[in-house]
């Protein structure tokens, strides 16, 4: 998720891509001296240490400053910029993409309830329209004095993975509504073989071939699974038949199945359970323009005696090739 970009002008709001946040993080990193971020010297620590030994409960509210809150939960990764091209649109620049293909349509994600557009190229040229993706935290102001955690910080830090469970629930969408309609195609090489169906048990390395073998007569190599977090250990009960007697070791040291064979794998809450998707490399699936990147500015409620925020992005995002889309089904999950 891109950094939140202070409330202002337009300019303010121009849209950023990730890898330009990094380069940003990266530049500030070799501004300092000696490229890296200085350590504090023993001898500082040492004054700061007896400082703190010097107040009678310094002991004390050392130790207690040293327990952070119990983390309830997992921080959520964002699927969406490792699936689409993502792509900052300038301030008043129509979003339009080309596509080569005579028989092609587009699935685009429209803002209004999360519905899905299906619309025919018009001159091999796509237009998209953003919507708005929005969250409003608010705390206490009491929690700012009695809480020994950031408040603000912890507040802010969840409403930006709960902006990025909104990406990743309308993207789903958009994948389930363009695998659906493309088996129907005209121009679809395997008609109707959009999905793989496992009778019984988990996902095993036949399902796997047997949905890569549909794109693969598409004449397009998909190998991104993403998979919903049942699905994902299904992955740790392969026979080592099936997987060989090292992959097997390094799951026992501890390591996490981030592949098998051919294919990479991401796991999210958002993905339905007994649902796995096969999809291609970004740049043959789709896009995922931005207007403007995560915005904040303050929405406090004084006379209430809460402090609160506004986050809020524009963005779109649009199947523009569903070729090497294709899912695996467990059967128990049919509806």
């Amino acid at each position: 998720m891109s950094t939140p970009v202070l409330a202002g002008s337009l300019l303010n709001k121009a849209p950023k891509g990730s890898q330009d946040y990094v380069a940003e993080y990266q530049k500030r990193l070799a501004s300092l001296p000696g490229g890296v971020a200085q350590k504090t010297s023993t001898q500082t620590r040492r004054e700061k240490m007896a400082l703190v030994l010097s107040q009678p409960d310094g002991i004390t509210r050392l130790g207690v400053g040293m327990i952070g809150p119990i983390q309830l939960k997992l921080r959520y990764q964002g699927l969406i910029r490792n699936v689409l091209v993502e792509d900052p649109i300038p301030p008043g620049v129509t979003a339009e993409y080309e596509v080569v293909d005579d028989l092609g349509q587009a699935y685009i994600m429209s803002g209004h309830e999360g519905e899905v557009r299906i619309t025919p190229f018009e001159g091999k040229r796509v237009r998209v329209e953003f919507f708005r993706i929005a969250s409003r935290p608010a705390i206490r102001k009491e929690d700012l004095t009695q809480m020994r955690v950031d408040m603000v910080e912890q507040a802010q830090d969840e409403t930006k993975q709960a902006i990025l469970k909104q990406e990743d629930s309308r993207l789903i969408s958009l994948l389930m509504a363009a695998v659906t309609d493309y088996a129907s195609r005209p121009d679809n090489p395997t008609p109707g073989a959009q999905n793989v169906t496992v009778a019984s048990g988990g996902i095993t390395p036949a399902s796997l071939y047997a949905a890569v073998t549909m794109t693969d007569l598409r004449e397009i190599e998909s190998s991104r699974l993403l998979v919903s977090m049942t699905e994902f250990r299904d992955f740790y009960l392969f026979d080592q038949n099936q997987t060989g007697w090292a992959m097997k070791d390094r799951v026992v040291a501890g390591q996490k199945i981030t592949t098998f064979g051919e294919f990479q794998i991401q796991r999210s809450i958002v993905v339905p359970t007994g649902k796995a998707f096969l999809l291609p490399e970004p740049n043959f699936l789709g896009v995922f323009p931005i207007q403007y990147s995560l915005d904040v500015e303050e929405d406090n409620k004084v006379e209430a005696f809460w402090r609160g925020w506004v986050f809020d992005e524009m963005v779109s995002m649009a199947i523009l090739n569903p070729r090497g889309i294709a899912t695996i089904t467990k059967s128990t999950y049919l509806g």
